[in-house]
């Protein structure tokens, strides 16, 4: 075999020996045999690798080499092994912590019971006698490059651990950032908001006072929409986290539900035309109450958010086979093709809407997420310039499974 037939990484191989002999350690392969002429002859089988070599007689010198220092590789005769037929001299090797990934290869007779003993005690080939120094060559070259890729691998999974440790960190920071925004910021806003409704309470006594009272109600409103930001920026997380109350329970009128959640909507909802139309079946169904309100309460300030005044906005309920869907249809702006795929992703839907509020989109994402508790999905219907309709569905039983999660105890199905 040529040296330009070797395979081709053996010039890359060469290199990192070369470079490795240039450290304080320089790589060398032991050459271990029962005499110094027979190991002298493999010699020339590594000159291909550019890699030194160390020759070995006697086993006495082969363990005190391998505890002083690390080879390469080591290539041990079979008939050497049996000046020491008392003791596994090959386990014994592997045993050594620095020696784990050590190439081991070693050469013989053919006789199977021996192929078997060797692979068996540690060695990684056994090549049969008689063979040519370019098969010692081209074996010792795969398992080094074996070694080399294989310790690479490690030390990149070392640098990957690292990475993702800091990258938890960094979670961890951004996470007590949120929470310590998201509290710091809810306590005056509440605050701002009942003084608000105390000035507006005051001011409608005085009938010229009109134009400061739709101020106030503006204030008001506003910071009603800021509420709602912080409290979805928080309950997103919190589910994510599978820390958000979930509490199924009978809800028996929906349609009160759903008109009580339209007085959470910042905004101007009375400048909207509202319709509920819910079918008898779907009237009283099982979900967390406080939950589904809060899911109707956005998909509503989203309607009115991406209509004008005037608008129609409508709400809609019935049950289809094992499952109640519900929707909120609106006669807004609509929504571009590209961006319903993740309009449910928090800060990705990031447009300002048709009265140039900024909308992060953080309330779709925690009706996707309470949906998704209940064991629903939601989807989206849009064309531009034709308003969107938003589905979601709720499941007319709940599993045991579901109830399991949130009593900790074993119950039957619940059916609505």
């Amino acid at each position: 075999m040529q040296k330009q037939n070797l395979p081709r990484n053996l010039e890359l191989l060469a290199c990192y020996h070369k470079k490795r002999m240039s450290s304080k350690q320089q790589a060398t392969v032991l050459i271990a045999m029962s005499t110094e002429a027979r190991a002298k002859a493999f010699v020339p089988a590594l000159e291909p690798l550019a890699i030194d070599s160390m020759v070995v007689a006697d086993v006495e010198s082969l363990l005190y080499h391998t505890r002083a220092t690390v080879p390469a590789a080591i290539l041990i005769e079979h008939a050497l092994l049996g000046q020491v037929s008392q003791l596994d001299l090959i386990s014994l090797l592997r045993r050594r912590k620095p020696l784990t990934d050590v190439p081991i290869v070693c050469i013989g007779p053919k006789n199977a019971q021996i192929y078997a003993d060797v692979l068996k005690s540690g060695a990684d080939v056994y090549i049969e006698l008689p063979t040519h120094p370019k098969v010692v060559t081209a074996t010792l070259s795969r398992l080094m490059e074996r070694r080399h890729m294989e310790r690479a691998m490690r030390e990149t999974l070392v640098q990957l651990r690292e990475i993702e440790q800091a990258y938890k960190e960094s979670e961890r920071m951004k996470d007590d950032l949120t929470h310590m925004l998201v509290h710091d910021l809810k306590s005056p806003i509440s605050s701002v908001m009942g003084l608000l409704d105390h000035s507006v309470d005051l001011l409608k006594s005085n009938s010229e006072l009109e134009t400061s009272i739709e101020l106030l109600s503006l204030a008001r409103s506003e910071s009603q929409h800021l509420l709602n930001l912080v409290a979805n920026i928080l309950d997103v997380r919190r589910m994510k986290e599978g820390h958000m109350p979930y509490s199924p329970q009978q809800v028996s009128d929906l349609n009160s539900l759903a008109k009580l959640s339209l007085q959470d909507v910042s905004g101007t909802p009375r400048e909207r035309n509202f319709s509920f139309l819910i079918r008898p079946e779907a009237e009283s169904l099982m979900a967390d109450p406080d939950l589904l309100r809060r899911i109707l309460a956005n998909l509503f300030s989203n309607a009115i958010k991406h209509t004008r005044r005037g608008g129609y906005i409508d709400f809609r309920a019935w049950r289809q086979e094992d499952v109640f869907v519900l929707s909120v249809r609106d006669d807004g702006e609509g929504i571009p093709e590209q961006d319903q795929k993740r309009i449910f992703n928090a800060f990705e839907q990031s447009r300002h809407t048709i009265h140039d509020r900024y909308d992060t989109g953080m309330g779709l994402t925690f009706c996707k997420l309470a949906v998704e508790k209940h064991g629903g999905k939601i989807w989206v219907e849009s064309k531009v310039g034709r308003g969107s309709t938003f589905y979601f569905t709720l499941p007319s039983e709940i599993t045991v499974e579901a109830l399991t999660e949130v009593l900790g105890e074993s119950t039957d199905t619940i059916s609505v």
